[in-house]
């Protein structure tokens, strides 16, 4: 028997033990190489506890001569405890929303953010991993806006990177110092530290799946491509974004990267000399020059991903173009999961926020002489007239809609199909090859702007599947609301799949009732997403945007082909009346008659492609 003291004594040995297990609790702890990491729990919306960790570094801060540098590793902080409960600062980008106004920038940002369910202690088996990849056109990027614990509640640890951007991140002089691609390193190094850490967390380092969104979409598919990642991850979900669109890749990067340089008083002729130089100019300073070569819309001047050949074939990440890499099948293949949304173009729009304050012909005037040749001359058209004469035709308002707002919604036509659709498909062509399974979705659930933006344009907009991929705790931080019942189902539906995707390779889960068919070269089974759909139990089947595909991965490369590879005769007379060559008149006259019959040929082959495509639909409607 105990004494009162010794009874006391107990009593408050156990009521301490008892405090340190709840802070414990409250505050998860991992100790990696670099250090001690304490994080934070946070609940799901289904209140289930989920550790945090939030701005942990896993590069060393780029700034000082680590500027414009690739990567190094982060010399960690030794016995201290790091505390990670918050989001760290954004990478510098171009403040384009009042949103971005509030966000801390700062160039130290390369920092990752995890989100763990909390396990049992006897629970031994690692959990599988998901590593999120966002961002706009490589410009702009902002990972804090995206909440990882309801996804984590499905039982998958989410990860999310944050890289740098702009001409931060992709400055390239084309040589060994100025290497460019810089973005992506940081995204490869982020890539190596969840290799070599995510076992402190509970995950299974065999069973990584890495997700993009956009910019991040197209990033996935460099590392696809690249001989460098082999065994970092084995699954990947491509969202909104293609490593064929005309945007993920710099025409000129040498160009571009000197007219920065230049526009800063850099003048040297050395790329040692001109780093010097950029390393001494603030942050500020080089953002207002990158924002004044983006602000003119010259797409083909910006500092983007490139294809590496001029380094030395060790230090080389992208040696082939993706394309052609995807062509031949020498890459690692893997289960992936693919699609996009039905209103992409919409994030286009945003750059020019005023539109939808413009008269008719203010809009018209804008679409033939701005949106129209921006496009031709990022897909490399020039001022081909025949083709530009061609998208006036296919992107008509209806009759009698000459009104401001029927244009806006063909110019978002004309951007979706330009920028995402037609990427998609020419890249859902090339991966439909592989022999591991590949899963395409059109996403048409209407919801709330994740860009808060100004257009009032209806449908689903670029990035609205991550309101219900991250909701509902993103839903109610975007719109302070909490989902209707029907989006609430329908966002549970959508976790479910890519969860079980990120687990298996197959969004094919238990109870889902319907399977979801793996895409063929000749039928791409493309799976609606939309809660009307899914309510009603109707096979979702969608159009990928074959029609416009074929217009602007085939007909008009072809049309540009003819106008390049065929000049018409000289016909040359001497009128000694007029005393001097008559041959310009005859001249004008024969370029535009074959101007006009390549448009009648190009109109006669798109309506050719397109009764054989709905003879085709009615056909298997029929079977």
């Amino acid at each position: 028997m105990m004494d009162i003291p010794e009874m006391i004594a107990v009593f408050i040995c156990l009521t301490c033990l008892s405090n340190v297990m709840q802070v414990n609790a409250q505050e998860p702890m991992v100790v990696l190489a670099q250090g001690p990491v304490k994080g934070i729990q946070v609940f799901s919306d289904s209140r289930q506890i989920i550790n945090a960790f939030l701005g942990i570094p896993y590069a060393a801060a780029p700034i000082g001569e680590l500027r414009f540098a690739p990567p190094e590793r982060h010399p960690g902080w030794n016995r201290t405890m790091f505390s990670a409960g918050r989001f760290a600062p954004a990478c510098p980008q171009l403040q384009e929303s009042s949103s971005m106004a509030q966000v801390r920038q700062e160039e130290d940002c390369l920092y990752l953010n995890i989100w763990t369910p909390e396990t049992p202690p006897n629970f031994r088996r690692g959990l599988p991993i998901v590593i999120l990849l966002e961002g706009e056109g490589f410009v702009s990027g902002l990972v804090s806006r995206f909440p990882g614990q309801d996804l984590a509640a499905e039982g998958v640890i989410v990860v999310s990177v944050s890289y740098r951007l702009n001409v931060f991140g992709f400055f390239c002089l084309e040589d060994s110092e100025a290497r460019g691609n810089l973005g992506l390193l940081d995204q490869y190094f982020a890539l190596l530290w969840v290799r070599e850490n995510i076992e402190q967390f509970g995950g299974d380092p065999r069973s990584i799946t890495l997700m993009g969104h956009s910019a991040g979409a197209a990033s996935v598919m460099y590392h696809i491509t690249s001989p460098r990642t082999a065994g970092l991850f084995h699954r990947a979900i491509v969202m909104s974004g293609s490593v064929t669109s005309p945007w993920s890749r710099a025409q000129h990067p040498g160009n571009s990267s000197r007219g920065i340089a230049r526009s800063l008083g850099c003048f040297a002729t050395t790329s040692r000399a001109i780093l010097s130089c950029l390393r001494t100019k603030s942050t500020a300073e080089i953002l207002r020059a990158f924002e004044t070569q983006y602000k003119n819309g010259n797409w083909t001047a910006m500092v983007l991903p490139v294809v590496d050949t001029f380094l030395p074939e060790t230090e080389q990440y992208l040696p082939r173009d993706p394309k052609e890499v995807l062509q031949t099948g020498n890459y690692i293949t893997m289960p992936l999961l693919t699609g996009t949304t039905s209103h992409e173009g919409a994030v286009t729009l945003y750059q020019w926020s005023d539109l939808v304050r413009q008269s008719y012909l203010q809009l018209r005037h804008f679409f033939e002489h701005s949106a129209i040749p921006g496009v031709m001359e990022h897909y490399g058209f020039g001022k081909t007239e025949q083709i530009r004469e061609i998208l006036k035709w296919r992107y008509p308002e209806k009759a009698g809609e000459n009104s401001a707002s029927a244009l806006l919604l063909k110019l978002l036509e004309f951007y979706s199909d330009s920028q995402f659709v037609a990427p998609h498909v020419r890249q859902l062509e090339l991966l439909s090859h592989s022999t591991e399974p590949l899963f395409v979705y059109k996403f048409q659930q209407s919801g709330p702007d994740l860009y808060g933006n100004t257009l009032n344009i209806s449908g689903s907009a670029h990035g609205s599947e991550f309101l219900y991929l991250f909701g509902p705790t993103l839903m109610m931080k975007l719109s302070n609301r909490r989902f209707t019942p029907d989006e609430e189902r329908f966002s549970k539906r959508m976790k479910r799949h890519w969860a079980d995707f990120i687990k298996q390779g197959n969004p094919n889960g238990a109870g889902f009732g319907l399977a979801w068919q793996r895409a063929k070269p000749d039928n791409y089974n493309c799976w609606v997403l939309m809660s009307e759909l899914q309510q009603q139990g109707q096979p979702p089947r969608c159009d990928v945007g074959q029609n416009a595909a074929d217009m602007w991965n085939d007909l008009l490369p072809r049309l540009q082909q003819l106008v390049d590879t065929k000049s018409p005769p000289e016909i040359s007379t001497t009128d000694s009346r007029l005393g001097s060559d008559s041959s310009q008149p005859f001249r004008s006259a024969m370029y535009t008659l074959i101007g006009f019959v390549a448009v009648l040929l190009v109109m006669l082959v798109v309506c050719l492609v397109l009764l054989k495509r709905h003879a085709k639909e009615r056909d298997r409607d029929l079977f």
